[in-house]
């Protein structure tokens, strides 16, 4: 019987990260901070809460599994069951629906066929280690496809970002972050007490993405007009 397929070894056969748990190589093992905003949506952040559904990894689409093939999601199911999360483990709660400063602000990096993202990890939810497949944006060039985080809720205690072996922590509302999401190993968890709320963009970089980080580096933190 051929060996049930593991999204985890699949993609960790196209990545360049070394893989060494006593190695830091700042190439990999790092974020990058494009800049950051002055928080204007702090009144809107129990709506984001309360209109975030749970996801599981093949539920976490906006339209749950179209566009993925069934492999893929067996694939991330058998990692899941073999680690002891089980397949309808909740990894974090999303919501697809934007307020209309979040709208304004996702606009502004000009990315194509853009798919913006809210993130509400509640106390207790884990997203486990795993490198993104994200070349179906644009797999002729996948360097065109950028990821793009921006914390909406200020670090508390007990939350945590991996990137490959460097923990990241210490965040504040507004923070504009990206990584090497083709190569690196990454994780999330919330142990603290409080959700912790992320914008996350991802789509095709384009002139108008490289004019806003230029403008957002030299202007941080950034005010929104009419904020």
């Amino acid at each position: 019987m051929n060996k049930p397929l593991s999204a985890w070894e699949m993609t960790k056969e196209k990545s360049r990260y070394h893989f060494d748990n006593n190695k830091i190589d700042p190439a990999f093992d790092s974020v990058t901070n494009l800049g950051n905003f002055v928080p204007c949506w702090q009144e809107e952040i129990q709506d984001i809460i309360t209109q975030s559904r749970d996801a599981t990894w093949r539920t976490r689409g906006k339209d749950f599994t179209k566009g993925r093939p069934a492999s893929e999601l067996d694939a991330e199911d058998y990692d899941m069951d073999q680690a002891g999360y089980g397949k309808d483990y909740v990894l974090s709660k999303l919501s697809y629906e934007l307020t209309p400063r979040l709208e304004r602000i996702s606009n502004l990096f000009g990315l194509d066929d853009n798919i913006p993202r809210l993130h509400v990890q509640m106390p207790g939810q884990v997203w486990n280690l795993h490198i993104d497949k994200l070349e179906k944006w644009c797999p002729e060039d996948p360097s065109r496809i950028t990821r793009i985080f921006i914390a909406l809720t200020d670090w508390q205690q007990g939350q945590f970002w991996n990137y490959g072996n460097y923990n990241y922590s210490g965040w504040s509302a507004g923070d504009v972050t990206t990584f090497d999401w083709i190569n690196v190993p990454h994780a999330t968890a919330n142990a603290s007490f409080e959700p912790r709320i992320t914008m996350q963009i991802t789509g095709l970089i384009t002139d108008q993405t490289r004019e806003f980080l230029r403008v957002l580096r030299s202007k941080s933190p950034y005010q929104l007009s009419g904020t």
